[in-house]
């Protein structure tokens, strides 16, 4: 675009008097407009022909009836908007209900929904919002979409709102829907297909056995039964003896470790869509170990929280992954316990140079996301991997985490018999 033209363009969408928006704004409104009609058409009949008088009728009539229609119908209506399941990941399509009650013995016409981009536009149409032509006289209707959220968070995140401008579109009126529950939209993970190599035996990768008492290694003794214990564990021998239940006692096994680092400050500064990204490497890769059985230790806000095995443990873990935000980030510095386990971050390029400073962070390997902004350099050690490349973030990891996984370095895990 010639600059010329730009600064033209420029100047015609300038605002010279932002201090008079609060007295013009209104004329954004079609009733603003309707009102100036209406004073015209006055003026014109107290000054040149009576006859004017007669639009200022027909234009009073029109605003009257533009405004009591859409106010009357929407007395009549109510509304709940729900969801197929409560949770979802960012880019997952979900099928969404509105569910209408009409009071009234007419139908209500030119119905549209006001809420989050999210949810108020089809998986078919991202853009074109949500219209319903018609709601029948006396009866419960349902509309069904299928919606795509694009973003992390709890929806709706701003009121849903049922509007209509019938007949004449001067004046919208509004009615607020209820939400049965609200949606959970978790970030996105990727599937990664290995774990880092490790050293010691074949059952290094599962763990080793121990022997304290589990239900995973070989058989230690008998003890009585306990309720909750599986009929697959029953000694029936010991038990037609003793003519009581008893069950086997096995190992358990010491699973591998992992101290997964989020480096908080690197969100300072960062754009919403950046602190998404990097939520997402952190959110794949502890799903990643923790689908693997690993004991993984994660590191946000400064609080180390433990993920163990389990549908539970990931779910309250992706739901405050969810709702986290930039601002709960605490002033104060957590050092990183010592590991001697596998020790991951994830942080940005710009924080490299001054995390590679830091003695208590040599154990960490770094997956870095690249900043938009400005280019930084890469330290000049092994202990980090800059996700630089065409695609998303998560496309990036899932191209060199296969390369980190075989060319590691020895890992000394935390489980017995096993050493560097």
């Amino acid at each position: 675009m010639p600059s010329a033209l730009r600064d033209l363009q420029g100047m015609m969408n300038a605002d010279f008097c932002p201090w008079a928006n609060k007295y013009v704004y209104w004329l954004k409104k079609p009733i603003g407009w309707v009102f100036c009609a209406l004073l015209a058409s006055v003026l014109l009949g107290i000054y040149v022909s009576t006859q004017a008088f007669l639009v200022s009728a027909a234009i009073s009539a029109i605003g009257i009836i533009g405004i009591l229609w859409p106010w009357i119908a929407m007395q009549g209506v109510r509304g709940t908007l729900s969801w197929s399941r409560g949770r979802c990941e960012e880019g997952e399509p979900i099928d969404t209900t509105l569910t209408l009650i009409n009071r009234w013995p007419w139908p209500a016409f030119g119905l549209f929904i006001e809420a989050d981009h999210a949810i108020a536009s089809q998986t078919s149409a991202p853009d074109e919002p949500i219209c319903l032509s018609s709601v029948p006289a006396l009866a419960e209707s349902q509309f069904e979409w299928e919606c795509t959220p694009g973003n992390r968070g709890l929806y709706p995140k701003r009121k849903v709102r049922l509007a209509t401008a019938f007949p004449f579109g001067v004046w919208t009126c509004y009615r607020e829907l209820a939400v049965d529950s609200p949606l959970m939209v978790w970030p996105k993970t990727a599937k990664l297909k290995d774990v880092p190599d490790v050293t010691g035996s074949p059952s290094a990768g599962i763990g080793s056995p121990s022997d304290q008492i589990g239900d995973e290694g070989d058989w230690m003794g008998v003890r009585p039964y306990r309720p909750g214990d599986s009929l697959r564990q029953v000694h029936w021998a010991q038990t037609a003896r003793r003519d009581s239940l008893v069950v086997f006692e096995r190992q358990t096994r010491a699973r591998p470790e992992l101290l997964l680092w989020f480096d908080s400050e690197s969100c300072e500064g960062c754009s919403d869509e950046e602190v998404n990204e990097l939520l997402r490497l952190l959110a794949t890769l502890s799903i990643h170990f923790v689908s693997h059985s690993w004991i993984t230790r994660v590191a946000l806000n400064n609080t180390i929280r433990v993920l163990l095995p389990g549908s539970s443990t990931k779910q309250r873990w992706m739901d405050e992954l969810a709702s986290w935000m930039p601002d709960q980030i605490k002033n104060q510095s957590v050092v990183p316990p010592k590991t001697t386990g596998l020790a991951l971050g994830v942080t940005t390029d710009l924080r490299l140079a001054t995390l590679s400073q830091a003695n208590h962070y040599a154990q960490i390997h770094w997956f870095a996301y690249p900043s938009l902004n400005e280019s930084a350099p890469t330290p000049d050690n092994s202990n980090c991997t800059v996700l630089r490349g065409e695609g998303s973030a998560l496309e990036r990891l899932e191209r060199v985490w296969p390369h980190y996984c075989q060319h590691t370095s020895s890992v000394s895990l935390a489980l017995p018999g096993i050493r560097r």
